[in-house]
């Protein structure tokens, strides 16, 4: 395995939730471990006593009646423009109908843009250009109209 290789892997591995990973490739292996970011931990409390309580409170925190998630329906890359050089598809306070491109995502050499699937306003972008994005992870928070 090159160098360039083995950074690669690091800086994949550095934009994702994973905290441990185990390479082993014939003769080569690669443990990696990091400490997990203590702001993105949630404290549960004693009024959360079971696994519904914990997924209603989740629910409450992140999304209202009139916001709707935008989530990703693959794994990938999130682009947030066409290009390098171009602007956003969206930032926040834009306003967004069904059917409008948000952003890309980009899985194994395929760009696949992501639709809005309501009419509404952009209040938060939950990722950063480049970012890695799981299967069903929150993108865009949208206030329905």
């Amino acid at each position: 395995m090159s160098l360039k290789e083995i950074k690669e892997i690091l800086l994949t591995i550095d934009k994702t939730n994973l905290t441990y990973v185990n390479l082993k490739e014939k003769d080569f292996t690669l443990e990696v471990s990091k400490s997990q970011n203590t702001k993105d931990e949630i404290l549960l409390t004693d009024s959360i006593t079971n696994k519904s309580d914990f997924v209603e409170t989740i629910n409450s925190i992140a999304v209202s009646d009139d916001i709707h998630l935008i989530k990703t329906p693959i794994m990938g890359t999130y682009y947030e423009s066409p290009g390098p050089e171009s602007s956003s598809f969206v930032r926040v306070g834009d306003k967004v109908n069904k059917g409008d491109t948000l952003c890309i995502i980009e899985a194994m050499k395929l760009m696949n843009e992501i639709h809005s699937d309501v009419d509404g306003e952009i209040v938060e972008v939950l990722l950063k250009n480049e970012d890695l994005v799981e299967y069903n992870q929150p993108l865009f928070k949208i206030k329905t109209i």
